[in-house]
């Protein structure tokens, strides 16, 4: 029996996981009338992808989530590389980052999956589980999905756009015919989420103990009394069971001095080949690919997961432009533009990680493992710790005309210490994955308008009002000025704007993910007028 749903959404999106479930409310948060599927009448209760980076969680934050994570996660502070003789060759410390979440979050995927379900729900989203995408007929610019339950039903769906954020073995990728290269690496990675007692490092910090024999222990804390334990081996994963991967673990533990921690009984335990494979595009004219389903990651940087959850980032404000303001297709484009090379990125990055822990070739091994010694090196340190946390992301800019030190276009904008008359500003919740947030650095009795005059006005009428806002920013040098300052925000004593090597008549545009989109001063406009243009180049 076949029902045709008569209602059209604007977004279909497959797959209920994190991915699509973070796409599915950044839609809705722009009024986007959105819809979402997954074949599976429940979540894996399972943890698999437990670390969420910082810029992950500034995502959740423009999603008003990540209090909710925080508090059912542990923040990880500390990597510590260890030799497999205890002694520490160097410290990845992300409280040397800027911003508001100083750490990689442990956090289980089945709760990360919970907190998004519940959040799509307050925003009157109802996750449509156990229903399937079978197929897809493109009428027009609008797509027919055709839909099956796992009662037998069968159902249609019109939808102008559809999202495949449905895992590594993508309907929606096979539908489109898109290519998926890649490759299964040869070693067999074991994990256990598992009790443990005795062991003598910080439990709230993660550890890497670097095995001579080609291989690698890594221990990530779950709640203080549960651990993950990652490792290798050179065992086929197909002959690996549960009382080898427990063994395993003892005689790793024993191997780097932990011979008197206490394994109890495992929670999860899981071995397979780590697979790398990319899609060949990430879109096909209305029909776009999301996490898995676009890239398959090596665990080996704990990044997968991260990736795609922003490419939903991405995506949602792109779509929401075009649905609602008519943007040009163009901007459809950068989506595969922007996230492709950024996957591809991170393939090679995986790659040189896992030649770090278990190379074969032994000479090349110990030279990149060396590299953890540099850690102490403040440039090199930061540079890690930039790419761990994911803030090293950038996106293909033009040329700006002018150039400061902390503004690049394409890059993440830099967190805000900016505040207002009643506390502090909430740039990422301003920009909440859907509107454009204008910063215009000026003197004290400067206004927005006489600042931007005809730019402003062409903003606020091509983006709108709830997909753009501009704010002006002002300097308080003493406190004897509190009660002197125009409206606006206030960047005491300029820190903000001195850190940023920004100075006053500066304008930045700042796209809904939190990348800059522009970047000019007041004598000459035309950088932001050019960014606009190319929103909506090609619109109809």
């Amino acid at each position: 029996m076949t029902t045709v749903d008569t209602a059209e959404v604007e977004v279909l999106v497959v797959g209920a996981g994190p991915v699509g479930l973070v796409l599915a409310c950044a839609l809705a948060d722009s009024d986007v009338r959105v819809r979402i599927i997954d074949k599976h009448e429940h979540w894996s209760p399972l943890s698999k992808a437990m670390t969420l980076t910082p810029r992950t969680l500034e995502c959740f934050h423009m999603l008003g989530l990540a209090d909710t994570c925080l508090r059912q996660g542990i923040m990880s502070q500390r990597i510590n590389h260890h030799t497999q003789r205890g002694s520490v060759i160097g410290v990845a410390d992300l409280g040397k980052l800027e911003g508001d979440y100083l750490g990689l979050l442990q956090l289980s995927q089945s709760d990360t999956t919970g907190i998004l379900d519940r959040a799509a729900a307050e925003r009157g989203i109802t996750v449509e589980r156990g229903r399937a995408l079978t197929n897809i007929d493109v009428e027009g610019d609008g797509h027919r999905c055709h839909l099956l339950d796992t009662d037998g039903r069968t159902s249609t769906v019109a939808a102008r756009f559809v999202v495949g954020a449905d895992g590594g073995r993508s309907r929606v990728r096979e539908i489109v015919g898109a290519e998926f290269d890649g490759a299964e690496q040869d070693e067999t990675f074991i994990m256990a989420d598992i009790e443990m007692s005795g062991f003598p490092h910080h439990a709230h910090e993660r550890h890497q103990f670097w095995l001579d024999e080609g291989t690698f222990l890594a221990v990530l804390p779950i709640d203080g009394r549960m651990f993950r334990l990652v490792s290798t081996c050179r065992v086929a994963s197909a002959e690996v069971d549960e009382e080898f991967v427990l063994n395993r673990f003892r005689q790793v533990l024993s191997a780097v001095g932990l011979d008197t921690v206490a394994l109890g009984d495992p929670y999860w335990i899981s071995r397979f080949n780590p697979r790398q494979f990319i899609a060949d595009n990430f879109r096909t004219q209305g029909i776009f690919l999301a996490g898995d389903a676009a890239h398959v990651q090596s665990p080996i940087g704990a990044q997968g997961l991260n990736t795609g959850i922003q490419d939903s980032v991405n995506l949602a404000w792109k779509l929401a432009l075009v649905l609602r303001a008519k943007a040009g297709d163009a901007l459809l484009d950068s989506y595969h533009g922007e996230r492709f090379p950024v996957a591809q990125a991170l393939f090679d990055y995986n790659n040189t990680l896992s030649e770090r822990v278990f190379g074969r070739d032994q000479s090349q091994r110990e030279r990149l493992r060396g590299e953890n010694e540099r850690l102490r090196e403040p440039a090199y340190h930061a540079s890690e710790i930039a790419k761990l946390s994911q803030f090293a992301v950038a996106y293909p800019a033009p040329a700006a005309p002018i150039t400061r030190s902390g503004v690049t276009p394409g890059r993440r904008m830099p967190a805000c210490t900016l505040t207002t008359a009643s506390g502090k500003f909430d740039l990422l919740r301003e920009l909440g994955a859907r509107r454009h947030v204008l910063l215009a650095f000026a003197g004290p009795y400067d206004t927005i308008e006489s600042l931007l005059g005809q730019t402003l006005e062409k903003y606020q009428e091509r983006l709108g009002n709830n997909a753009f806002r501009a704010h002006i920013v002002h300097e308080r040098v003493s406190p004897a000025q509190r009660y002197d300052t125009p409206s606006g925000l206030l960047d005491i004593a300029g820190r903000y704007r001195d850190s940023l090597g920004l100075r006053f008549g500066d304008v930045v545009v700042i796209r809904p993910d939190g990348h800059i989109g522009a970047l000019a001063d007041t004598t000459s406009l035309s950088t932001l007028d050019d960014y606009l243009d190319h929103l909506f180049a090609t619109a109809n």
